[in-house]
């Protein structure tokens, strides 16, 4: 019993870290605040994730696709940190000039 528990807390931790990391990523333009205008999911071949900065090196791979106009990326995560990112990125924010 006492092992689910530190395992709990450990994910807690570790979901934490992420999602600190996600918000300063994204305050300094490291990751895009702009909605995905397509998102898809693959099996993982070693791509590096934008959130992590880990290799998706098992699972599924998350690809979306973001920006306007002419400015379009596809942006990889893993599944969580996919799932941070589309909630961090949904918070207010300091708009900058």
């Amino acid at each position: 019993m006492a092992w689910i528990f530190q395992r709990r807390v450990d994910m807690d931790d570790l979901t934490d870290d992420l999602r600190i990391r996600i918000h300063y990523k994204l305050e300094r333009g490291q990751l895009p605040y702009d909605s995905p205008t397509k998102v898809s999911g693959r099996p993982a071949t070693g791509e590096t994730c934008a959130a992590c900065d880990s290799a998706i090196g098992e699972g599924l791979v998350m690809e979306c696709l973001v920006g306007a106009g002419g400015r379009t990326a596809w942006v990889r995560f893993h599944v969580l940190c996919f799932e941070l990112w589309n909630d961090e990125r949904r918070q207010p924010h300091k708009q900058t000039a």
